[in-house]
This record gives structure tokens, sequence and C-alpha cells, in this order.
């Protein structure tokens, strides 16, 4: 196998030398190939009307909107510059096939003597009886003729493989040269793989210009924030999952619920609630079990470093914003509703003090919904470890001040969108890297389903906002990075289960559309407190509930 020399030695544009041989970049991911356990990325057939590509002609297209009512969507929806209207953009917004065309008919079909596989045993024949390979090095690097077919598909997924393997063997340079490869191979306009490729590379790839998609994505950033809420269960599931836990835990004694939001981000996860505890209220008062309404009270944790995605407003100015609209969604459902913001410690201190004056009996919820694919930003997994180690010393220490009959004075909900329970999973870079492909292969999956052909514009600037930034080998080093640094996650806790009901299942189970497609939900855990929301068998969300 070839040995790759350590960074400082090569430029990222020298070959490749092994034994005083240059090697350029495809002699190298050959030897790859050959030296692991991935079987060569072509399939031989010789019907020549079987060749398929992954290209695809894409030009914009007058989408209708008889695929969408715009008078279901929960937010106001401006047909003229909605995401699902894409016929406003510019009339250039398309992607340039012409090198794809160029790569199709003559990049990869090199003239070539004999097939692929002939070649590799006559190699394999003269390595074994140690005889001098220079010499045929050369045929070797011939692709496969027109004669064969290659799957680019299953290509670009040897491809990933390999270059997953190459950072877990810190061999930067043939990282690089697999990267090369896979950018030549991938547009966001393929298949899923190819798809889930071009996103997860591009960055990698500096010579490629992709800010006019961006630029023009960002127009119907809101539209599409809207849209992508109403369309997929992901983040209605995790939402409602979280709310059912909190509001079925509450105290009938209750005077305040106080919930303490690890990231508020537009509010949307508590508009619902609003409308929930309004008319759990207005039942119970009904039934004489509580005499008055209970105060509704968020508080927004504050994080510094707060980033701005595609233009929009500053953090601070966001939360006022959503602050306002909250109050005002409260009002019309005769809701007290007290919005604030503030930093984690300053929480902590605020909390004691309330604990000590002996106020009106407060009840909390430390809600922390994480890594879902419509929100703007994703904190830090320290973030989410401190903010969890806050609320659970905050409930322990409650609870060792409780009686055995009085030990429900908070409940703790936690909503992941990533795949932090496999993390104890992955030794190496290479199956991490390879569980987030799994785990966004299935994302981009699930949204292909529920969008119509002539609605790919919108799915492709879909895919830009939610799926691109967070699937990037740029971000995945930096999640990879992170993990290593920080403290292994405890599951659990350290604190109890809370039981979520079988109602809440059902709903659950509705909401995704269980049985029309290939969406799932069932419930696990310790005692049986954390749902799931599956796309086949690859989790998508979990949410689980502790006290």
């Amino acid at each position: 196998m070839i040995q790759s020399h350590p960074v400082e030695d090569l430029s990222l544009d020298d070959k490749f030398v092994n034994n005083g041989v240059a090697m350029d970049d495809d002699l190298m991911i050959l030897n790859f190939f050959e030296s692991s356990t991935f079987p060569p990325p072509f399939t031989t057939t010789h019907d020549h009307d079987s060749l398929e590509t992954s290209s695809t002609n894409f030009a914009p297209s007058a989408m209708s909107n008889e695929f969408i009512d715009f008078d279901d969507f929960p937010f106001h929806v401006n047909e003229s510059s909605s995401v699902l209207g894409l016929e406003d953009l510019d009339p250039n917004f398309n992607i340039d096939l012409e090198e794809m065309r160029d790569w199709l008919e003559n990049g990869d079909h090199r003239e070539s003597d004999d097939s692929y596989y002939h070649q590799l045993s006559i190699y394999q024949e003269v390595t074994d009886t140690s005889m001098d390979v220079t010499s045929i090095i050369q045929p070797i690097l011939n692709l496969p003729t027109q004669d064969m077919e290659i799957n680019n598909e299953l290509c670009t997924s040897h491809l990933a493989k390999a270059y997953g393997e190459a950072m877990a063997n810190e061999q930067r340079e043939l990282a690089e040269v697999i990267v090369r490869r896979i950018n030549e191979k991938v547009s966001p306009v393929g298949e899923i793989t190819e798809r889930l490729l071009y996103h997860s590379f591009r960055p990698l790839n500096k010579e490629a210009n992709d800010n006019y998609l961006k630029q023009e994505s960002c127009k119907v950033f809101d539209a599409a924030f809207e849209a992508f809420y109403r369309l997929f269960p992901n983040g209605m599931f995790a939402h409602f999952t979280a709310n059912s836990a909190i509001l079925e835990a509450i105290p009938h004694d209750a005077g305040v619920l106080h919930i303490v939001d690890f990231d508020m981000g537009e509010g949307i996860q508590w508009a619902s609630m609003i409308v929930a505890l309004a008319q759990q209220q207005k039942l119970l008062q009904q039934f004489g079990i509580i005499s008055q309404q209970i105060t509704l009270k968020l508080t927004s944790i504050k994080w510094k470093n707060g980033d701005c995605i595609c233009g929009q407003a500053h953090p601070h100015l966001r939360f006022e914003e959503t602050k306002k609209q909250l109050i005002c969604y409260a009002n019309c459902h005769d809701l007290k509703l007290k919005v604030e913001e503030m930093e984690l410690q300053d929480l902590v201190s605020e909390i004691k003090k309330t604990t000590r004056r002996g106020r009106r009996r407060e009840w909390l919820a430390f809600n922390c919904v994480w890594a879902l694919p419509h929100m703007r930003r994703r904190r830090r997994r320290r973030h989410v470890m401190e903010f969890l180690k806050v609320a659970k010393d905050f409930l322990a220490n409650s609870d060792s001040n409780k009686t055995s009959n009085d030990k429900n004075n908070g409940i703790i909900t936690f909503g992941d969108g990533d795949t932090w329970e496999k993390i104890e999973d992955y030794s190496c870079f290479g199956s991490f890297f390879d569980g987030y492909q799994e785990h966004y292969r299935a994302l981009l999956e699930s949204m292909e389903w529920n969008f119509h052909k002539r609605l790919a514009e919108a799915r492709i600037a879909m895919e830009c906002f939610f799926v691109a930034p967070f699937a990037s080998c740029v971000a995945l080093l930096e999640k990879w990075k992170e993990v290593k640094e920080v403290c292994e996650f405890e599951a659990g806790f350290g604190l109890k289960g809370v039981r979520l009901s079988s109602e809440s299942l059902m709903e659950a189970k509705v909401m995704a559309r269980e049985g029309e497609s290939l969406y799932t939900v069932r419930i696990e855990g310790e005692n049986a407190n954390e749902m799931v929301l599956e796309w086949g068998r690859t989790p998508l969300v979990r949410v689980s509930a502790w006290r």
C-alpha cells in the first residue's frame, strides 16, 4: 500500500512518489482500493443501451402551486417570494452541465485495449511474483472502455468511504485527491447519494463558486423555513413530544410553569404550547380542579458568539421580535406569558433567589431541542452539556429536599436531531463519517419522498439551507474534534426516565403519516421515556423526558 508523506513534505499539488515512481491521482486511488476491502467501483456490461448516468438536465420549470395549499400554513406566506414559487428567481438559476457532459463523454472514457479486470489480474500476478511493476503502471491507469458501464453512485460511495478511511489514517494528501475526484462526479441535481456527496465535499473544493445559489436561496429563507416545518415531521414531532411530556407532568397546584429553553430560535415550539396549555387550563377550571390559570414563563438562554444566517437580523433583535409575537399570541388565548433572555449562570442565581423568597410555587421544565434540520444555527455540544448539567443539578438538589411523595419539582426534555447516542460506537473518523452519511442520506430520502418532481428547485433550495451546512466535511471535522474533547454523554443524565403516554405515541404516528411512507414512530428507553422518529430503520429525531 502507498504510504502517504507528511503534509509538510509535499504541497497539495505535488504527485505522490512510490519507490521513485511519480504517481498521479488515478494511481493513488487505484492503489488505495487494491489495498482495502472495497471492490473496484465499476461494473461490466456489454449493453450500450443500458448506459446510465446520474446527470440530469436542470432548468427552472414553471412550478405550479397546485400541489401546496398555502392557506393551510400556520404562518403568513407570501406566494410571490415563497420557496415553492422559485419561478420568480433569475431565469439563469440553473446548474451548468457542460462540465458534467464533457466528463461523461470524454473525461473517464479513455482508450484501452483490455478490460479493467483483465489488467488488474495481470497487475496482481506480476506483483505476486515480485517483478518490477513500473512498466505496467500506465495501462492500469486506463479506466473502463465504452463497453463498460460506470455506476456513478457506486463509484462515489466507494470514494466517500475511502475518504473516511484516509482521514482516519491521517493520509491528508490521499484525502485531497479523493475529494477532487468526488467533486468531479457530483452535482446538486443528481440522485440522493450524489447530492449528499455534493453537499459534503463541495466546501472542500477551493475552485467551487456557489455564491449565486446561496444568494438566491437566501432570498426565500423565511418561506423555506415555514415550508420545511410544515412539510416534514422532524420539527413538529420533536416539539409535540417534548410539549406533551411537559403538559402531562405539570402538577395541578403549580402557580407558574417556568420553561427554560436551550435555544428558543423563532419560538415556533412555544406557539403550539400556548394553545395546548390554554386549553388544558380551561378544562381544569371547568371541572373545578384548579381555581385559577397558571402563568407561563419562558426563559431563553443567551449564548455568546451568536451567529447570523443568510443575512438575518442579529440574534438579540430576533429574540425581541419573537418575544413580541409570542406575547401577542398568548394574549389571543387568554394566557399570561412572560418572556425573558439571560445567560446560563445568571439563570442559576435567579432560580436560587426565587426559591429562597418562597414565591408562588414555580414548576420548572428544562427543554433542550438540538440539531433539528430546520434550526438556523447549531449550538456546540459543550453548550448542550453545560445546559443539561445545570438542569440535572437543580432537579437533583430539589428532590433531595422533598419527601418521597413530593418529588415532582421539574422535568428535562431532550430532543436530539443528531446521532449523539451513537458517539461511543465511533472508534475513528471513518466510522464517524459513515454514520453521519447514513443519517443525512435518510434525511434526503425523506425530503425527496415529500416533494413532487415538479418542485425539484424548491427541494434544492431546502437542501442548501437545512442539509448542506451540517453534512459538509468541514462541519463534520469540527464536530469530530469536539466529540473527542467533550466529556462522554451520560445516558439519562443520572435521573429517572418519565414515561411517555400511549396517546402521545398515537398522535405522533398520525403526524408522521406512518403507514403511508417509510416514517415510523416507536417508544423505547428507560421506563419507555424516549420516542424515536425513523425513516426506514435510520433514526432522524429522538425525544426523551427525565426527572
